[in-house]
This record gives structure tokens, sequence and C-alpha cells, in this order.
């Protein structure tokens, strides 16, 4: 298990600057372990994470997977690089742990807002970050429009103020989006409670840590 953790977080082969380059589009996939996924054995369960890593680290060598690292306590998460959403998923198909229902996956458009997503250099040093997700809330009822506004500056200010706010970015125009904090998650909720759009209530959040290669956020 050590072992899948470790090669995972390795997987940070490209830039934001290539990608352009392309003309391909960024893609943040979630895979949210599964709580209804069949019951394997242990050595299918090793098998299965290896056929998963060799076709991660095939599509990272294509070009397609950009950035991967597991959540503590289960799941993890990807950067792909595609045209459109659809071909992220053909992607996504050919990973034999998410043909095989072990994850609930998420694909959502990523734009990084600030921060950028880097190779990094070996030897790799692994490292935690802190990984804070920002969830809208289809029923707030007021009104989003300067939330929205404020938030760009909240972020802004909070990377310009704080070192440790590595990147962050945004999954839709409602705010939803991801920032990466190297520190506590102690440290990352204190700053993170203190958004507007927390208080008013249109977002909620979720603090996760993430095990990935220090370079991978170009810190």
């Amino acid at each position: 298990m050590k072992k899948f953790l470790f090669i995972l977080s390795l997987v940070v082969l490209s830039s934001i600057q290539l990608i352009a380059q392309n003309n391909n589009q960024l893609f943040f996939v979630f895979l949210n372990t599964n709580p209804d996924k069949e019951q394997i054995s242990e050595s299918q369960t090793e098998s299965l994470q290896a056929a998963h890593l060799k076709n991660i680290e095939k599509l990272a060598k294509e070009g397609k997977i950009l950035s991967a690292g597991p959540f503590e306590g289960g799941g993890g998460m990807f950067v792909i690089s595609a045209k459109d959403q659809f071909q992220a998923w053909e992607y996504l198909e050919t990973d034999p742990a998410i043909k095989a229902n072990r994850f609930k996956v998420e694909v959502l458009p990523f734009q990084v807002w600030n921060g950028n997503i880097c190779s990094p250099k070996e030897p790799y040093e692994m490292v935690n970050y802190q990984f804070i997700r920002l969830i809208s809330n289809p029923d707030f009822k007021g009104d989003e429009r300067p939330l929205i506004h404020d938030n760009r500056i909240f972020m802004s200010n909070l990377m310009r103020d704080y070192k440790e706010v590595l990147v962050y970015g945004f999954f839709s125009e409602f705010n939803d989006g991801m920032v990466v904090i190297d520190g506590s998650p102690e440290f990352a909720e204190q700053l993170i409670k203190e958004h507007g759009s927390v208080k008013a209530g249109q977002l909620s959040y979720e603090i996760k840590t993430l095990y990935i290669a220090k370079g991978s956020f170009c810190e």
C-alpha cells in the first residue's frame, strides 16, 4: 500500500504552459472511496492496485495525467489534460480500478487562478499538504454575484499574505474550487473559515491531507 501511495504521488509530468500550447483543457478528477465497492481478497486488491498504477504511468507518459496523489484516509485526485470532458472520461475508463467500481469518480473543469502545476525534480521529496475543497451550496438564497467577485479578491490576498498558500483554482463560476496549503489542518481551517462566501453560507469546505511530491505546485 505504501508503494502504491508513493508511486501515485510521483506522477506530475507537465506544466500549465504546455497544456495551453496544445489547446487542451484541465480537468480535476476526484477519486472518492466507494463505500459500496465489492469486497475482494487482499491479493485481488493488490493486483488491482498494480494494474491501476500501471495505467497511471501509461497515461502520464502520454501527457494525459499531469498530477496525481492520494488523500489520507482513502481516495485521491488527478489533474488531466484533455480536449473536453468526454475525452477525459475516455482516459479514466482505461483505469482497471475505476472500471471495477472501486471509486466514485467526479470529473470537473478546472481553471488555475493563481499558482501553477509543475514537474518536480528527482530525487523526489514526498510531502503532506492540506487540500481544501470549496463546495457551493445549491440552497443558498442570497446574491452570489458580489460573493463571486469578493472570492477572487480574498483568495488573491491569501496567496499574497501567506507563503503557505501554494495554488488555488476553480471548478465552476460559483466559487467551487480548491486550495492547497503547506501547513496543518488547523492552520488551513483558520484561513478558509474567514472566506466571505463561507461566512455567508454560499460555500462549505472539506479539508483533507494530500500526499504528493514536493515541487508539484512549483513551490
